[in-house]
């Protein structure tokens, strides 16, 4: 599980508001204005149209009248970069007013901390998106169609783009949802190019000749712009109206040839030298105009309206119009390839240098020199671009780097191997990683490269859930001093790390240390979602250490900040929820524990997920399911498989094997709970408790205390109490609390069946003394069929003279508790009279159709009667009712009630 890291760092602020741009340099639209403010009215309002058509100018004009209005209006200028949706997502809690630590977050998280924040809004909210053709990509669409489905109503969403993005536009249609400005609507009417035209001009132009420019640009606002700017600045009228004709993109080709024809030879060489840029300054010009008053020159550019628009209040950054930078750069490549590759160049290192990384690498592409590309990908920390949230950024520079290239760069084969994980290829970046270390001499890599050689091995080694060896928490140790203090990011990864596994091998203790510095690095690196994971895992640990009180404080308090933070239906709100639901369980709160159960486990089910958080909720649900309904129990344990097998979880199917007998012994099924446990090798995976770091200690554990289960059912105390012995006292050397409560109670019928009362109250007593501070009930309920009340409860009761208050209180809780249990286990199998007369001739082999004719009812009702019957059993076919019918002994001395 890899730790979320800052990613964002400080946003580009102009980014989240519109242009600058006085408001004197627009066309006022009047008519498209008016029909915006039916956005409020709907739930998407989309402009879509090519290059050109105004739409960031409509949308700048519409924020400000907005803003006067008192609306609340958030703005979003997307780029490239913007197409990786965690990215997106960053930008867009920025642009709401969200925190903006910039922390790094999978996307459905993301998503559900932004509808919270937009849930707070106490007024209605306008969200526009602008150029999002530019960040389009599958999973930026699904994020927005996610935040239109899930947003409150009071938000309304606008979205600019040359595209037709895929965002549900049918459904909201039908639902009259959507609002649609298209090219029709947003050409220029003959007023507005009068207005446009007749700006600065020496001579107004005559009404005819206005007519004609419009027909001829078919209302295209930028062709009727630069016809303003060309011949405000001398070009002859006549020949550029004769000229007006052809496709739409050489008619702005032509049109910038007249402006820049019409620019001082210094001018026009900074419009073409910097047209590379997305975003420039004073210092960009300088660098790549070798000028030093490179901010005087953007402030004349912008007052000659030379499609240079301000993007904020200081006027200390711009953009140029997109269609015309890009006919810039094609006539610069045409003119002088070697020119615009070292203007990339340079634009690249400037970047690199300022920590842009997105922009340094999108340059150095432009720039078509691998080995500077490698440089700048290197410089940028390669593999850990990844986990500071820069994937995309990354797998494009990659993309244009061979295979000879990326072999001379140690970080950039890491990085290679980073992506194929978190793309799941998981065979071959093991491959690659193998080949990548087996290749290399640790002479030949400074130490500080090794320690990052081995950072990605561990990354890879958790993704593929490999077993832990206890060389691996040595090394582990030894990685974290190896580490500087500063390097939190890594520091968080590999305490939270250790600070898992050794709660797996059970060393309690040990793990709550590396998970205490895990939570202080993520706090360092001001991430939130990152310090949540590291307080779900500390509650683990105080749970297995009977500590029930401090665990569920704990995830209290995770609780409210993560409904705070990222919202109550949540990825990590469900993750919470899950360990939650088991405190509770362990409690006796069944019915609260289904409820959180109920809506968490599903989600989980749809979203990434790891095997302790899975194992905790199906196994709480199950052991809930074991006194209502064994036919609930066998679907969890199902579900369980079917995520098992999705995840690739061993370990995860073990448990779920385990668990099946389980049921079976719960259900008093002891012949198939022997039969299956032989078919899982229960006995074997029990006997890896030995090990010092088995495999997988969790499964481990199960199985032993199943195998002593099955022991006692076979009157076995003898090896019942070998197994409970062995495992109780790895238990106390490793402070497991909570799992001593269920060997004591297992210890008490072993000393039971061997005639040993007084041993069998003394061992149960234990139990109770180590659960009744802490509230523990489960462990009870989860071995009822192991509990005689009258020869422990009772006969305590009895023996004590001078029991105190609080253990009276929590016996007779506990009586009541187990009586209730015990009553619905057995309900839950009871048949009525038409199910045993049904059974009864099932097992007699008569079809349906006959049993109906026999009992005198229809065909539906045996199927009714039939259903019931199979779900109280725990079983899904005729077969396996009668088998078990049989090895119960149901219709012994059941009376028939066909006759």
């Amino acid at each position: 599980m890899a730790s979320p890291v800052n990613s964002l760092g400080d946003p580009i602020l102009t980014k989240i508001a519109p242009s600058a741009r006085p408001a004197s340099q627009h066309v006022p639209r009047e008519t498209l204005l008016h029909r915006l403010d039916e956005v409020v009215c709907h739930r998407l309002t989309l402009l879509h149209a090519p290059a050109g058509y105004g739409k960031t100018s409509l949308l700048g004009q519409w924020h400000r009248l907005l803003a006067e209005r008192g609306i609340e209006v958030a703005w979003l200028t997307l780029e490239e970069e913007e197409s990786d949706a965690a990215r997106f997502a960053e930008y867009l809690m920025a642009a709401i007013g969200g925190s903006n630590s910039g922390e790094s977050m999978p996307t459905r998280a993301a998503l559900s901390a932004i509808v919270n924040r937009l849930s707070l809004a106490e007024r209605d909210t306008v969200l526009i998106l602008d150029d999002f053709h530019r960040a389009e990509s599958e999973a930026v669409c699904h994020f927005v169609r996610g935040l239109i489905k899930l947003a409150p109503p009071r938000l309304h969403i606008v979205i600019a783009s040359r595209d037709y993005p895929n965002l549900g536009q049918a459904v909201l249609a039908a639902n009259e949802d959507l609002v649609e400005i298209g090219i029709e609507d947003l050409k220029f009417t003959l007023d507005e190019a009068q207005l446009m035209l007749s700006r600065g001009a020496s001579v107004p132009l005559a009404e005819d000749d206005i007519a004609r420019l419009l027909k001829r640009t078919e209302g295209w606002p930028i062709a009727l712009q630069m016809t303003a700017l060309s011949l405000r600045k001398g070009c002859d009228r006549a020949e550029l109206i004769a000229n007006f004709s052809g496709p739409a993109w050489e008619l702005a080709s032509y049109l910038s040839e007249q402006v820049l024809a019409s620019l001082p030879p210094d001018i026009e060489s900074i419009i073409t030298r910097t047209a590379i840029l997305e975003r420039l300054n004073g210092d960009l010009v300088n660098l790549l105009c070798e000028r030093s008053d490179g901010q005087l020159m953007l402030e004349q550019l912008e007052k000659q309206n030379l499609f240079l628009l301000p993007l904020d209040a200081q006027h200390l950054t711009y953009r140029y119009h997109q269609l015309f930078a890009q006919i810039l750069r094609d006539r610069l490549v045409r003119r002088d390839p070697a020119a615009f590759r070292q203007l990339h160049r340079k634009a690249a290192h400037w970047f690199s240098t300022h920590g842009q990384i997105a922009e340094a690498v999108g340059h150095a592409i432009g720039a078509a020199d691998e080995e500077f590309l490698a440089v700048i990908l290197d410089d940028a920390g390669g593999w850990r671009m990844i986990p500071e949230g820069r994937m995309e950024t990354l797998i494009a520079g990659l993309a244009h780097l061979s295979s000879a290239t990326i072999a001379r760069f140690p970080r950039l084969q890491l990085a290679n191997v980073y992506r194929l994980i978190k793309q799941g290829q998981m065979t071959t970046a093991r491959t690659s990683y193998d080949a990548f270390r087996n290749s290399m001499e640790r002479s030949s890599l400074p130490a500080d490269l090794w320690t990052e050689v081995n950072l990605v091995g561990e990354v890879l080694s958790e993704y593929e859930n490999t077993p832990v060896r206890l060389e691996d928490l040595l090394a582990k140790e030894a990685l974290i001093l190896s580490l500087p203090s500063h390097d939190h990011l890594m520091l968080a990864n590999v305490c939270e790390s250790l600070g898992e596994k050794y709660c797996d091998c059970g060393w309690l203790e040990r793990a709550l240390e590396p998970t205490r510095r895990a939570r202080e690095h993520h706090r360092a690196l001001g991430s939130l979602y990152g310090e949540m994971f590291a307080r779900l895992l500390e509650a683990r640990i105080r749970l297995a250490q009977g500590r029930l009180d401090e665990a569920q404080v704990v995830l209290k308090e995770a609780a409210a900040d993560i409904h705070h933070n990222y919202g109550p239906r949540s990825d990590l709100a469900a993750n919470c929820a899950v360990y939650q639901a088991e405190t509770l369980f362990e409690r006796d709160a069944v019915d609260e524990a289904s409820a959180l159960l109920d809506w968490a486990l599903p989600h989980m089910e749809q979203s990434d997920g790891w095997f302790e958080i899975y194992a905790s909720g199906f196994c709480t649900a199950i052991r809930a399911a074991f006194g209502n309904s064994p036919a609930e129990a066998e679907r969890m344990l199902m579900r369980m498989r079917t995520i098992a097998g999705r995840r690739h979880l061993t370990q995860l199917q073990l448990l779920a094997d385990v668990y099946e007998v389980e049921s079976l012994i719960h259900a008093g099924r002891n012949d198939a709970a022997r039969e299956r446990a032989d078919e899982i090798g229960m006995s074997s995976l029990a006997a890896a408790m030995s090990e010092e770091v088995p495999a997988y200690r969790h499964i481990a554990l199960a199985a032993s205390v199943c195998l002593a289960k099955l022991h006692l059912c076979a009157g076995d105390h003898q090896a019942a109490m070998a197994e409970i012995d062995s495992t109780e006292r790895w238990a106390r050397k490793h402070g497991q609390s909570r799992l001593l409560i269920t060997l004591c109670i297992l210890a008490a019928h072993a000393h039971r069946l061997a005639k040993a009362p007084e041993q069998a109250i003394t061992r149960f007593d234990e139990a109770v003394s180590m659960s009744m501070f802490q509230g523990f009930i489960s462990p009870f309920l989860d071995c009822w069929r192991f509990i005689s009340i009258s020869a422990t409860i009772d006969a305590r009761h009895a023996t004590a003279r001078n029991t105190d208050r609080f253990r009276e209180n929590f016996l007779r809780r506990l009586r009541k508790s187990l009586e209730r249990h015990s009553a619905q286990s057995r309900e839950a199998t009871l048949l009525s009279g038409p199910e045993l007369s049904a059974l009864r001739h099932l097992d007699q082999g008569y079809t349906n159709k006959e049993i109906a004719r026999l009992l005198k009812i229809s065909p539906n009702t045996v199927k009714y009667h039939l259903k019931s019957l199979y779900e109280k059993l725990g079983v899904n076919s005729r077969r396996d009712a009668v088998r078990l019918s049989r090895e119960q002994k149901l219709l012994d001395g059941a009376s028939d009630e066909s006759h």
